[in-house]
């Protein structure tokens, strides 16, 4: 017979595991998210003065947006990998185009 504690602690782990996914998901805009209001002031005269890095990091989220939505429409990955794929596509496209409105392409 299984512990209690032992179910917590695999709990936990799932639950962590899914987080994890979700962040590493989402690494490039969090990074635009990072440089645009985390730094303050100072992020948002970055995104102005290196379009380029904005630019290429708009491109990559725009990549995992293809990858994160073939992913989640294949059949190949459990529901819960293809909901959790569908959320990230949805809000990394809310942070490009709200970045691009801010700062424009």
């Amino acid at each position: 017979m299984e512990a209690q504690g032992s179910k917590r602690s695999t709990g936990v782990t799932s639950v962590a595991a899914v987080l994890l996914a979700f962040l590493a998901s989402q690494h490039h805009s969090l990074h635009m998210l990072l440089l645009t209001v985390g730094i303050g002031g100072a992020g948002a005269s970055f995104m102005t003065m290196f379009p380029l890095v904005r630019r290429v990091m708009l491109l990559m989220s725009l990549a995992m947006v293809v990858l994160m939505a073939y992913r989640a429409i294949s059949a190949r990955y459990s529901s819960a990998m293809r909901l959790l794929n569908a959320g990230s596509v949805v809000v990394t496209l809310v942070l490009v185009v709200w970045s691009v409105w801010q700062f424009g392409f």
